[in-house]
Order: structure tokens, then C-alpha cells, then sequence
């Protein structure tokens, strides 16, 4: 196990790695690093693939047999080329700048990336803003923009030390009301009748010139 970085932040993992017969389609070899970066990995895996072979009789030297390695631009680097070099492996590893190179990437970016992003502003979901809402800080009281009375719960001062107060409204209110969708980031679920009340939430930010609703 091992700290790794993820797109979804830094977590306690491993890496998984398997080898494959493409020729046979079975999996040879699979191992876990406590990496999680691969490259070091190759060297260790071949070694294994080799010793198996060799144990199992199948061949004294797989890789001068015609064997064709293949890796993933993880796998790059100088010390890995060497290595395939010196051990007269017969391998092919991409660099990670391999694609900047071939014309037939040459307009990835401009056809994929921009499509990409327009889908993602396009999902950015647009919430009903403040002013909509009529809020009373005094009374704790508030109206959606629906005309429907919310239901005061409690007042909490979070950690950014901004006061909010929270209401919500009732599933039957909510439930077939146009503008659900877009007066709360959490929408109500469906559920029995004795647990109705506690499925559509509204937070309303206390501040000096302004109330935010967030979900």
C-alpha cells in the first residue's frame, strides 16, 4: 500500500498490473505495486513472465522466440529502454509526447477538447438565484418562488464563520413543481410518506447585502 495521487485526490492504494498473451488472449502475469507510478514496474514483470516460463517449461528464453513487449507511455523511460535494449528485448514503448508528433493527432485537441468543454458548460446546472427566494432573517421565515412556504429547521454558523439558515420544504409541495430542478442543488427522492418532510432542503446564507441558496 501506498500513498497515490488520483484524479480524485491523494489516497492509500496500490497499483494493478497485468500482463497479457495477445496471441492466446490469457492473462500471464498480474501484480500489485504499492506505486503509482508504473515505470518502475517493468522491469520486475518481465523478470516474472521470464522465471514463469522457464518453471513451466514453455521456453528457456521467451524473448528471443519472435515475442513482441508492448507498453503504455507509463512504461517510458530511459532506464526502461535501456534495459529492453541490453536484454535484446523486442519491445515498444511510446514516449508521452508520441502524439504531438503524428499528424494524425494533429487535430485532437481542437475537435475533442472543445467539444469536451462545451458539454461540460453546457451540464453546469444554473440554480434559481437569491433574490427569488423571499427571506425574512428576522421572522425565519421564507417563501420559495413558488409561492410555497418553507419550513424553518435550525440556524448553524459554519466553519467560514458565515451564519446560515435552513429550511425545506415538503415532498408533497416539491414533488411535482416545475421549478425543482433548478431551486436546489438536492432534489427530493422518493420515499414513504413518514420520512417526506426531510428530503428536500434549502440553506440560505446570512450576509450583509445578500442571501445565497446552496445545497
Amino acid at each position: 500500500m501506498a500513498l497515490m495521487t488520483t484524479s480524485k485526490g491523494t489516497i492509500q492504494g496500490y497499483n494493478g498490473l497485468a500482463t497479457v498473451d495477445k496471441k492466446h488472449q490469457i492473462i500471464i502475469d498480474a501484480q500489485a505495486f504499492g506505486e503509482g507510478q508504473e515505470h518502475h514496474s517493468l522491469q520486475p514483470i518481465l523478470t516474472s513472465i521470464q522465471s514463469r516460463f522457464n518453471r513451466l517449461n514453455i521456453s528457456e528464453n521467451i524473448y528471443q522466440t519472435g515475442t513482441i513487449v508492448t507498453a503504455d507511455t507509463g512504461f517510458a523511460n530511459e532506464m526502461n529502454i535501456k534495459y529492453l535494449h541490453e536484454n535484446q528485448i523486442n519491445g515498444y514503448i511510446p514516449d508521452n509526447q508520441f502524439r504531438s508528433r503524428d499528424p494524425k493527432f494533429s487535430e485532437q485537441k481542437t475537435k475533442y477538447g472543445k467539444r469536451h468543454q462545451e458539454n461540460k458548460t453546457n451540464k453546469r446546472k444554473q440554480t434559481i438565484p437569491a433574490s427569488e427566494f423571499d427571506f425574512d432573517p428576522i421572522e425565519l421565515t421564507c417563501v420559495c418562488p413558488a409561492g410555497e412556504n418553507l419550513s424553518f429547521r435550525k440556524i448553524l454558523e459554519r466553519e467560514t464563520g458565515v451564519t446560515t439558515a435552513y429550511f425545506e420544504g415538503r415532498l408533497l409541495q416539491c414533488r411535482n413543481c416545475p421549478l425543482k430542478k433548478n431551486a436546489c442543488t438536492t432534489q427530493p427522492q422518493q420515499t414513504t410518506e413518514k420520512a417526506m418532510a426531510d428530503k428536500f432542503h434549502l440553506a440560505l446564507k446570512t450576509t450583509k447585502s445578500q442571501i445565497i441558496p446552496t445545497g
